[in-house]
């Protein structure tokens, strides 16, 4: 015969105290010193119980509650990381996100040609500036010379 009291046993079978309260009233649960024989309550409870209902045993505890409390969160969270790894799958099948090591290497081969063009334009122009002894001449043909090749890779399309 183990007792305890009205709080713990309506936490163990998943009612409130004030109901607990209204079994001792009505004389189905019985008190002895205070305290609820939790054997001799829970048979009560199964007498009057509607089978027709589903039971309400919730065996929480404190620690019980703040567990599923975070299980709850860790699963929404799960939920949340879950929901973005399908979008950005869905965008990708579409096209409309790439994968970052296509765009490094894009983005490597297209600053390679604009490298390699502006260091060829001493080798299309040194003729050119050897013969000019004019330093204004000498400036407009340089800055001619970079903005053409600078608008020339402007124009070109690259594969992105």
């Amino acid at each position: 015969m183990e007792k305890i009291t009205q709080t713990e046993w309506a936490r163990e079978i998943g009612v409130s105290k004030q109901y607990v309260c209204y079994l001792v009233k009505k004389g189905i649960v019985e008190l002895e010193d205070g305290l609820i024989d939790r054997e001799q309550a829970n048979r009560a409870i199964e007498t009057i119980r509607d089978p027709s209902q589903p039971l309400r045993r919730k065996n929480y505890s404190e620690s019980g509650e703040k567990l599923s409390t975070m299980l709850l969160k860790t699963r929404i969270k799960n939920e949340m990381e879950r929901g973005k790894l399908l979008e950005a799958k869905a965008k990708a099948e579409i096209g409309e996100l790439i994968a970052v090591e296509e765009v490094r290497n894009e983005a490597f081969n297209v600053a390679r040609v604009v490298r390699n063009n502006l260091l060829n334009i001493p080798n299309r122009v040194s003729a050119l500036l050897a013969s000019l002894s004019d330093t204004e001449k000498i400036h407009k043909t340089l800055t001619e010379e970079i903005t053409n090749s600078l608008q020339e890779l402007s124009n070109t399309k690259f594969q992105i």
